[in-house]
């Protein structure tokens, strides 16, 4: 359901708390003022809140309480309250992203660490049914990116390149350790499966789902090594992957068979990617011809054209964070709200004509922001 445009928003922003070694103060409510920056409102104290989703049709917010391994359902109380859905209950060791079903029925979670992706059914109020009751779809616990092939009916993808599997299962080889699974974020598809990433086995695994049962139907294999993390569709029917290592964005497309297979992948950034670079969140735009790209370590928030049939990509500028460590961000009608973790604060930025954020409007000052979602009204 898309968002209809307000003239002063506002916001929800997540954060590390010192629990977690963090400075923030929970869940924070943030309204976006007339010049375009944000203004904090009102907190609500939960430990380190890092990912919050939101229902797609009630004023309740999902919390990952990534330091103690929980998810929290909150309701909206007054103008920007919160309060506690129930009790927190566990969801995985790290628990990193969440995404609620467009029909409101469930909450996905992804853990990175230890590589689960649990499925929580929800009632009616936007409450966890069942006292909690979920389905765990964990990925293959030895760590070994290639034991899906031989317990899958369902051959693994390696894409168009026929040296693929073959460098693949060397790099493994040369390694000589298992890789742990590091599940990152899921992504509901037009057709209702569920797309996953492992950023730990490199690995993007495509879910049916019945309820909370979610049951692996296809492996999309990427180089090893470079770290899929979050995903974003496009209307063209394309996802696209960006990578936490090596700073790429993946373009998974749908052949005539129905299967997924990647069908393009650039670097992420206009100019070249620094050591210690490492890519956090990936958004579309909304007139769909851009996406977004924050990358850490260099402090960069990078633009990416697309083109054609959905599938062509082109990173056309970088521009200064803001900050230090973008860790996530959210397009705002002609704004880009940007939050940095470490140096403290969510940058605000106008788009230009080309959707990149060329000019810095201002900052306000929060702790350890990580995740930033607009409210649903």
């Amino acid at each position: 359901m898309a968002q209809r445009e307000v003239p002063n928003p506002f916001f929800w922003l997540g954060s590390y708390t010192e629990d977690a070694g963090g400075s923030g103060a929970g869940i924070t409510a943030l309204r976006q003022e007339d010049r375009g920056t944000l203004h904090p409102l009102s907190s609500s104290a939960l430990d380190s809140p890092s990912f919050i989703a939101t229902h797609p049709t009630l004023p309740v917010v999902y919390a990952a309480l990534e330091h103690s391994g929980t998810v929290e359902a909150l309701a909206r109380r007054g103008e920007y309250g919160l309060v506690p859905l129930g009790k927190p209950i566990e969801a995985g060791e790290a628990v990193c992203q969440l995404t609620v079903t467009p029909d409101g029925s469930a909450l996905i979670a992804s853990c990175y660490g230890d590589g689960r992706v649990v499925v929580f059914a929800l009632a009616g109020n936007g409450s966890f049914a069942a006292d909690g009751i979920a389905a765990d779809a964990s990925n293959d616990p030895y760590g070994n990116p290639l034991a899906a092939q031989a317990a899958s009916e369902e051959p693994v993808d390696f894409g168009d390149d026929p040296f693929a599997e073959l460098a693949l299962r060397k790099a493994v080889s040369d390694a000589a350790v298992d890789r742990q699974s590091r599940a990152h974020a899921s992504l509901v598809l037009p057709e209702g499966r569920v797309a996953t990433t492992d950023l730990g086995h490199d690995t993007v695994r495509i879910w049916a789902r019945t309820g909370t049962r979610l049951s692996r139907s296809q492996e999309i294999v990427l180089p090893f090594g470079v770290g899929p993390r979050h995903l974003v569709a496009h209307p063209s029917g394309h996802v696209h992957v960006v990578t936490e290592y090596s700073n790429e964005v993946f373009t998974l497309g749908r052949g005539d068979d129905g299967r997924w297979r990647v069908v393009a992948s650039v670097l992420a950034t206009a100019d070249s990617i620094e050591d210690g670079d490492n890519a956090s969140e990936i958004s579309l735009a909304a007139s769909r011809e851009q996406l977004h790209v924050s990358i850490r370590g260099s402090n960069r928030v990078s633009t990416l054209a697309i083109t054609g049939d959905g599938s062509t990509v082109r990173a056309v500028a970088d521009v200064d964070s803001g900050g230090n460590w973008p860790r996530h961000h959210v397009e705002s009608g002609e704004l880009l709200h940007v939050a940095n973790e470490r140096s403290g604060g969510v940058s605000s930025f106008r788009l230009d004509s080309r959707g990149v954020p060329s000019k810095r409007i201002g900052t306000v000052e929060v702790g350890s922001p990580t995740c930033l979602v607009r409210a649903r009204l």
